[in-house]
């Protein structure tokens, strides 16, 4: 259904009182406070699933839409850090896949992300460590992550292939849109001239075979910066012309009959 979470029932069973619960919302263990012990217990119970009931579960929903999922984790955090809003809230993100690394770009304050991955057995990967929590777990071929409030970019880094299969990118109030790819493109690189080093961005709407490659003007091919199966996603290719010459290139991509081509300038 897109929500990316759990669907929540609730019965208080003991731990209600004539009018219901009585924990206050994000209080999930119930000790009668909101901290990070919540926050962990919420991000077990989306990573491996737990032992959330009754009241606890219903102080898990923090924001009533009957899911469990890294948008209540972020009203915790909030609740806990105290957010002041010095920085703006992000109202939209983009995931950026560099080959090597998933990062989430966007202009704002981004509160959490959560994220389930489809991959082969040769996938590995390493989560980001510059947050206030960030965990995932593997079952097969599905990876589920979790990260709250992330100090970078990074989400994770990793080897081997794999799909996203669904994202919450959250700021501080809900969910923000993420952008996908809609067609395949080559951003102007930039810096253009250059010397040595210049980056593109390159679109691609569907999973497929790429090519990406550097020509000099011979029609000679000098550098390959993407060659082979990628998903659908955005990433940023780098061209290191430290061993070229001076002169006019050509940079080409091309991918299920997409070709776009465009000039560069190496000026040493």
């Amino acid at each position: 259904d897109g929500n990316l979470g759990y669907r929540v029932y609730l019965d208080c069973g003991d731990n209600c009182d004539d009018e219901g619960c009585t924990n206050a919302a994000g209080d999930v263990n119930e000790d009668g406070t909101v901290n990070i012990l919540d926050i962990v217990q919420v991000a077990n119970y989306i990573l491996v699933g737990g032992n959330l009931e009754g009241c606890g579960l219903e102080a898990a929903d923090v924001n009533g839409d009957g899911f469990i999922n890294i948008l209540d984790i972020v009203q915790i955090a909030n609740a806990i850090l105290g957010r002041d809003g010095r920085i703006p809230d992000a109202t939209s993100a983009k995931i950026q896949n560099t080959g090597s690394s998933v990062l989430i770009k966007a202009e704002g304050y981004i509160g959490g992300i959560q994220m389930t991955l489809k991959h082969g057995s040769d996938f590995s990967m390493d989560i980001t460590d510059k947050a206030m929590l960030a965990e995932y777990n593997t079952v097969g071929n599905k990876t589920v992550l979790v990260i709250v409030t992330p100090e970078s970019d990074e989400v994770f880094t990793y080897t081997g292939d794999f799909e996203i299969v669904d994202v919450i990118v959250a700021n501080s109030q809900g969910r923000v849109d993420v952008g996908i790819p809609t067609a395949f493109s080559l951003s102007e690189a930039y810096p253009n001239p250059f010397n040595p080093t210049t980056s593109l961005t390159l679109a691609v709407p569907e999973a497929g075979q790429v090519s990406v490659q550097v020509y000099n003007i011979m029609g000679q091919v000098v550098a390959t910066l993407a060659n082979g199966y990628m998903d659908a996603s955005t990433y940023t290719l780098t061209w290191d012309a430290s061993n070229a010459s001076s002169g006019v290139y050509f940079v080409k991509a091309q991918s299920a009959g997409s070709v776009t081509t465009q000039k560069l300038m190496l000026m040493k």
